[in-house]
């Protein structure tokens, strides 16, 4: 059965709020079938550039989106956060 997720989806992780834009399915030269999942990141009154992931599951979006929300904190914590817009 396919499973169909229409976005904007917004969701929550490792308390970010994490907004998916978009969806595409692509597939590699090796038939691999992979994902381009376009997203943007808010934490703590900042959010992120919109980007994207290129992801086989969502195992490896969750993963990826963990690593990019960790990186996220702590540019703002350090008070390098001029590449993030303010929410508030």
């Amino acid at each position: 059965m396919t499973r169909i997720v229409v976005p904007p989806v917004v969701t929550e992780l490792d308390g970010a709020k994490v907004y998916i834009l978009e969806i595409t399915e692509h597939e590699w030269l090796n038939r691999q079938k992979r994902f381009l999942v376009t997203v943007f990141v808010e934490w703590n009154g900042f959010r992120s550039p919109i980007f994207t992931l290129d992801v086989e599951d969502n195992r490896e979006l969750k993963n990826k989106l963990r690593a990019e929300i960790a990186k996220m904190k702590f540019i703002i914590m350090s008070g390098m956060h001029d590449i993030y817009k303010r929410t508030e």
